[in-house]
């Protein structure tokens, strides 16, 4: 009975000692995991974005050209300031000598029924004179809203429109439609007419299409496409621009009437010191901010100097009242940066790779390679989920970070399998 008893006991023993034994190893493994383990902040793997922005001050270049009155006398202008017009398109009209409006109205009519009878389309003159009659209409309605909102200037224009419209209908009235009429006798009158008011009004088109503007800086004849590359930044910013409307009722002979501004294509100049111009190479493209909008344009030209370098820039957009800016400040996106965005802390180098330690699923730092696409202070932009290295025969893909991946900060300070918390 003893000797059973003091076996039992001595069984009992050998499991208490082998339970302690594996909880004490249990305890060791903590705390050797424990020792280390890092307690390094980490961040969670995006899409974004670096943009490198120049604040910049351009001077602007247009292909443009100033027209000038051949007559004096009074004007008439016919396209509104910033209106886009076609090669040939009359814009103003100058009169040398008094045209009643009852001869302007009455050669008006003359080419509707000569078109009419030419055509043998009777219908299409009475319903040019249906169009009239509408158009006094509207012009009665527009001139009460004026009334009505106290803007007496459109009022006298509104009723001078509307007179030169009652005008031609009392022509039309009187002369009975197309009644009877000899289209050899019509071409006789209206070769008179054209004559008589040819004599006394001088008709000024566009010599090419673009937008019409009716101010000038003198900078028209000084800074231009041609001569960009070889201005001098000292003589721009000698040169007394202020800008002035031209338009008037009257004008003397050479007088300058307005400017047509190529559209399709204009440039701007500036100069950069050496410490910006790595961001820009010719044909790169750039973003450029303007007040109200953004527009893209690209680096034409790059002229280097001793930290006064000029940069063309070519942009073919449409940007609000260009046609009149010379001189501009603005902010310029030279270069905008685009991938996965990590912090800069998180870059380390193993065996002369540049990579990042990505916690896997027992959170231990796992070490991944990485290609740099550009960076700033803080941040870094890198290419996901695979790059390439190598040319030809030995490109190989190289399996990189992935979008969501969480990766350690202040990664100098863990080291490869270590646990992170």
């Amino acid at each position: 009975m003893y000797k059973k008893k003091h076996r039992t006991r001595k069984k009992n023993n050998r499991f208490k000692y082998f339970f302690f034994s594996i909880v004490f190893c249990y305890l060791l493994i903590k705390l050797i995991s424990i020792a280390n383990s890092s307690s390094n902040p980490t961040d969670t793997v995006e899409y974004g974005n670096i943009q490198i922005i120049d604040h910049l001050e351009c001077y602007v270049v247009r292909n443009e050209k100033r027209i000038h009155s051949d007559q004096e006398g009074e004007i008439k202008y016919f396209v509104k300031e910033g209106e886009k017009v076609e090669k040939g398109y009359k814009v103003l009209e100058i009169y040398k000598g008094i045209v009643e409006e009852s001869t302007k109205n009455r050669l008006s009519v003359l080419d509707q029924k000569i078109k009419a009878l030419q055509e043998n389309n009777v219908e299409w003159f009475r319903a040019d004179a249906q169009n009239l009659n509408k158009e006094i209409d509207s012009l009665i309605e527009d001139i009460k809203q004026s009334q009505i909102q106290g803007d007496l200037i459109k009022v006298a224009q509104l009723e001078k429109e509307l007179k030169s419209k009652l005008e031609k209908k009392k022509i039309i009235s009187e002369d009975n439609i197309l009644e009877g009429e000899n289209l050899e006798d019509l071409k006789a009158e209206q070769e008179m007419l054209t004559k008589k008011i040819n004599h006394n009004v001088s008709y000024i088109t566009s010599p090419m299409s673009g937008i019409i503007s009716y101010h000038v800086d003198g900078y028209e004849s000084v800074l231009n496409p041609q001569n960009m590359a070889s201005m001098e930044k000292e003589m721009l910013e000698k040169e007394n621009s202020e800008l002035t409307d031209l338009r008037g009722a009257h004008v003397i002979e050479n007088q300058p009437l307005f400017k047509i501004v190529d559209d399709s294509v204009w440039y701007m100049v500036t100069w950069v010191d050496d410490s910006i111009l790595s961001h820009y190479k010719e044909g790169k493209n750039i973003i450029f901010k303007f007040s109200d909008e953004q527009i893209g344009g690209k680096v034409s030209k790059i002229i280097e100097n001793k930290d006064e370098n000029m940069i063309i820039f070519e942009l073919d957009e449409y940007v609000s009242n260009f046609y009149n800016i010379r001189k501009i400040d603005l902010d310029v996106i030279a270069v905008n940066y685009e991938g996965l965005k990590i912090y800069r802390d998180s870059i380390v180098e193993k065996d002369g790779k540049k990579g990042v330690y990505v916690l896997d699923v027992n959170r231990q730092a796992r070490f991944k390679p990485i290609q740099i696409i550009g960076y700033d202070d803080t941040y870094a932009i890198v290419e996901n989920t695979v790059f390439y290295e190598g040319e030809g025969e030995n490109k190989k893909a190289i399996s990189t970070i992935r979008l969501y991946d969480e990766i350690v900060r202040n990664a100098k300070n863990v080291k490869e399998g270590q646990t992170v918390s």
